[in-house]
């Protein structure tokens, strides 16, 4: 008798399917069929009455059956307290993350995993992209999060998309882009171009994107992304940001938001990295876990399309 013996029965039990239970559980029905006989073996008993339609506990499997979720659920437990206590050994670990990662993304993910592994201590770091990967690359932090259109990784890392990130141009209430349907991606190059740092990636790919250039003269870069919105506040000029970053203005009215004429997509991804060579420690591992989870179950509804 084995800890999968008894799933099984608890699973046969449940579906009183032995179709049902062998799909579930990922095997063969032959395999569910040999696990019950173990069962049956070890107690000296049929535990199940077999026919065409349905499997059903006999007086012997409904005994076993409260005796056999005990067992389920201990196994459970112990394991859960043996985790805990692993994760106590390593109960703080520093990340790095881009701007808007660092800043709209991932700041309500960590409260949440520290609410739910208060024991465990995440130091983010948000700093540019470009320190980020120089800063996983040489092994300073363990994992880090970057938002880029597209990224090609170097060999020594893992890279993996667990997000869409969707842009938006922005420009101050008062602009004459507001008054328009929508405009032209390349007129964007008439205007002053605000930018958070010479070296982002966004100027490259909006110059492919719509085939025109940017004048030099007229990307002003201003430090961040918190300090590009004070200056579209200020009307100094209009920008290209992250939705996630200015949800709360455009609902506000203090930024408006300007739509292109081509069906062109303004999107960067969020990506995860970690050096290759190196395992991640029991409790960052389960930091990512928490996070592809968190994403997966937010995303429809934290990130919608935009209209």
């Amino acid at each position: 008798m084995n800890l999968d013996s008894i799933q099984t029965f608890l699973l046969l039990a449940q579906t009183q399917s032995f179709t049902r239970t062998a799909e579930q559980l990922f095997c063969t029905q032959a395999a569910v069929s040999m696990r019950i006989q173990r069962l049956e073996e070890c107690f000296e008993c049929a535990l199940f009455t077999r026919n065409k339609k349905r499997a059903e506990l006999t007086k012997e499997g409904q005994l076993l059956l409260p005796y056999a979720q005990q067992i389920q659920n201990s196994f459970a437990n112990a394991r859960t307290h043996l985790l805990q206590s692993k994760l106590m050994e390593e109960s703080h670990f520093a990340i790095t993350s881009s701007s808007t990662p660092g800043t709209y993304i991932l700041p309500s993910l960590l409260l949440k995993f520290q609410q739910k592994y208060p024991f465990i201590t995440i130091v983010n770091n948000v700093q540019y992209t470009k320190n980020v990967i120089d800063q996983v690359l040489d092994g300073t932090y363990p994992m880090g999060f970057i938002s880029k259109p597209e990224f090609e990784a170097p060999p020594e890392l893992v890279c993996e998309s667990i997000l869409e990130d969707p842009l938006l141009i922005v420009v101050p209430p008062d602009h004459r882009f507001t008054h328009r349907p929508s405009i032209n991606l390349n007129e964007l190059a008439e205007e002053t171009f605000l930018i958070s740092n010479p070296h982002t990636s966004l100027i490259p790919y909006l110059e492919q994107a719509g085939k025109f250039r940017f004048d030099s003269k007229r990307l002003f870069s201003v430090g961040s992304i918190e300090a590009i919105k004070q200056s579209l506040y200020n009307r100094m000029g209009i920008s290209i940001l992250s939705e996630s970053a200015v949800r709360q203005e455009l609902d506000l009215g203090l930024l408006c938001r300007v739509n292109l004429t081509q069906s062109i997509p303004l999107c960067r991804n969020i990506y995860y990295i970690h050096r290759r060579d190196r395992r991640l420690t029991l409790a960052s591992d389960l930091f990512l876990k928490f996070i592809r989870e968190s994403l997966t179950e937010n995303s429809a509804t934290a990130f919608p399309d935009p209209k």
